[in-house]
């Protein structure tokens, strides 16, 4: 089977990045919240959305190597491939930030695929022609029906319920953090559902 999986939140954790580089930055007091939506809230709450826009183009970019993978996800991918399946990133990321400095997001993630042994490794789940950046989010799901994913695993319902998501794709629904319906919150579960 083709195996389809998503990079930022699916493979790659930024749990408390966002807070600790825009407290390094003096962007951010320290007593916000931890997560990624608390950090977001502050800065819409201030009526600095662009600060915002550009704190993630900095932790997309300069800083990912900050994120960790989720627990347990290197070995389900490599088990996944182990057993046979084909396995394809599928991502939906901007070449560059909007704001700010002009770092290639697409070479940051891959570099960060690399450190993190996803890619270019004797064991590595995927090869390295088998990772797919679209800027656009139409562009990832036509990319999802164009390589004829059988299941895709993404942290993001409106990839998974979009109107152009093929049929013949199952989805699966990557929520870690909140437990919400039709979920898996750890990446063992992932292995529980394909094989």
């Amino acid at each position: 089977m083709i195996i389809g999986i998503d990079f930022d939140n699916t493979i790659a954790d930024y749990t408390g990045v966002f807070h600790r580089v825009g407290v390094k930055l003096g962007w951010l007091p320290k007593e916000v919240g931890q997560t990624k939506e608390d950090v977001k809230a502050y800065f819409i709450n201030a009526g600095n959305e662009p600060r915002w826009t550009e704190l993630q183009g900095i932790v997309y970019g300069k800083e990912i190597n900050r994120a960790r993978p989720y627990e347990g996800c290197l070995d389900a991918l490599r088990q996944l491939k182990t057993k046979g399946h084909e396995l394809v990133l599928i991502s939906h990321k901007t070449r560059h930030p909007i704001i700010g400095e002009k770092v290639n997001f697409h070479i940051a993630a891959a570099n960060w695929l690399k450190c993190n042994k996803f890619i270019h490794s004797e064991d590595a789940p995927f090869s390295h022609n088998a990772l797919f950046f679209n800027e656009q989010l139409d562009l990832k799901i036509s990319k999802i029906a164009e390589l004829n994913c059988d299941f895709f695993i993404d942290d993001l319902k409106k990839v998974l319920d979009h109107s152009a998501f093929p049929n013949n794709c199952k989805p699966i629904f990557f929520s870690p953090h909140k437990k919400e319906e039709n979920c898996i919150s750890h990446w063992k579960e992932v292995i529980d559902i394909i094989c």
